[in-house]
């Protein structure tokens, strides 16, 4: 972890792009209205009661009895543990509130920045079943420089002006980002934890590492912690991140965002909730050209003399 870094607290957003750029945009055009039919009707708001407080985040349906989400969503004082006393509601457009059950943080978290943002996972668990019609994603595998989809509950606003709205349990947005770099295991495994990316200014467009595009570049906020960060792969959503932090907190282009890679947890994950997940085979140009420049060389070196 680069300890230059700092890595803001969220209250627990897909922004839009510029207020001024082309094709328009706003907060408003960022919301998923399909409800039950949306593509991401497992996606869905937390409300999390402690005392008088409540807190907002999101959260995904992965089996009809467990949410994945972001672990300091249930830990607001840092500790590493689920806080003692909290009600937590998962609220899910078109089809009602349902109450968790009980709770499992990862082992490895020790709370958010206390001292590092890994290992932030926690797993919600539903005595009674969720909707029998709820899309339930697997997890996937996300390389650098892919175009990831985020989605979220969180406050949305626009990259020339920062966050103008409030976080809700019913409006969800969508955007999408191209992921920059990973960052490290902070228990020195040298595996990849953490995924990154940045909110680029409409300006940028058809630049190397430049924006989607006004109407698709986005940034998470606060409210949409614990939402996942999805790739689409034959035809399906994976979830291949969780969205957990920002460096910064004004919601402006420029603006870093990133979470937790899914598939390192892969192994906790299945443990915790008997969810067995078939590995598959996704296609990467750098392991193809790799292994046929190996034949290449096999077929020079058996016949060259």
């Amino acid at each position: 972890m680069d300890a230059s870094f700092t890595y803001d607290l969220p209250q627990r957003t897909v922004l839009a792009g510029s207020s001024t750029g082309s094709p328009a945009d706003s907060p408003t055009m960022r919301l998923d209205t399909q409800g039950a039919a949306s593509p991401y009707n497992f996606v869905g708001a937390l409300q999390v009661s402690s005392g008088t407080q409540i807190y907002y985040g999101s959260a995904s349906a992965i089996s009809p009895h467990w949410v994945l989400t972001a672990a300091h969503n249930v830990d607001y004082d840092d500790d590493g543990a689920a806080d003692a006393g909290l009600s937590v509601q998962f609220k899910l457009p078109d089809y009602g509130s349902f109450t968790a059950t009980s709770t499992v943080v990862h082992p490895d978290f020790s709370g958010f920045g206390n001292p590092t943002v890994n290992d932030d996972l926690a797993l919600l668990y539903f005595a009674s079943p969720l909707p029998e019609t709820l899309i339930l994603p697997r997890l996937g595998i996300l390389g650098i420089g892919d175009t990831a989809t985020m989605v979220g509950f969180g406050r949305s606003g626009y990259g020339d002006l920062g966050y103008t709205t409030a976080a809700t349990t019913t409006q969800r947005r969508v955007g999408q980002n191209v992921i920059d770099t990973f960052r490290a295991d902070d228990e020195g495994s040298g595996r990849s934890e953490l995924f990154e990316y940045d909110f680029d200014d409409v300006s940028t467009v058809g630049l190397m590492d430049g924006s989607l595009g006004n109407d698709l570049e986005s940034l998470i906020g606060p409210g949409d912690s614990g939402g996942p960060l999805l790739a689409l792969h034959d035809g399906s959503y994976e979830i291949v991140g969780i969205n957990t932090y920002l460096m910064g907190s004004s919601g402006t282009f420029g603006t870093i965002g990133g979470g937790i890679l899914t598939k390192p947890y892969e192994d906790w994950i299945s443990g915790v909730t008997g969810l067995a997940f078939i590995p598959e085979a996704h296609f990467s140009p750098a392991i193809f050209l790799a292994a046929f420049a190996c034949i290449v060389w096999r077929r020079f070196t058996l016949f060259s003399r």
